[in-house]
């Protein structure tokens, strides 16, 4: 498993464009290294195989060495979930299926500011760029015998 999020210097300078798209407590450039922000959700259940990436940009591809290890580990499908559908949710769904990889996205583990952003979304990357199914329809197929994983 990957497990992505975003975090910047104190002084925000590595945010770049993205950084400065918003400029209030909640935004992304206030997201700083060891914040209460820049932690994971206490339910989160770590492996010790498991790797983490700190980003700075939507994307869990750009700038991280995973597409590296995809392609190490011959992964032809990638499941996507996530905080925010709109924003990495959809960039990193995008970047898996321009990197040629089978993208999934179940339905119920990712969300959005608003449930017309999600919902939206949703739809769009159904039309375009991935299969966006119920998570148990996910769960059921990686839990498949003829399912191979990485980590597995």
């Amino acid at each position: 498993m990957v497990w992505t999020r975003v975090a910047y210097k104190d002084d925000a300078a590595d945010a770049g464009v993205w950084g400065t798209r918003t400029n209030t407590p909640d935004s992304l450039q206030n997201i700083r290294y060891d914040s209460e922000r820049h932690q994971y959700d206490p339910r989160c259940a770590f492996g010790p195989d498991d790797l983490h990436y700190t980003k700075r940009m939507p994307s869990a591809f750009f700038e991280t060495q995973l597409a590296s290890y995809l392609v190490w580990h011959k992964v032809d499908t990638v499941v996507v979930t996530g905080g925010s559908t709109s924003g990495c949710v959809r960039a990193t769904a995008v970047d898996a299926l321009s990197h040629g990889y089978r993208t999934i996205v179940p339905i119920e583990t990712c969300a959005d500011k608003h449930a017309s952003y999600h919902f939206a979304n949703l739809t769009d990357l159904q039309l375009k760029y991935a299969d966006v199914e119920p998570v148990q329809t996910v769960i059921d197929w990686l839990e498949a015998p003829e399912c191979s994983k990485v980590g597995a």
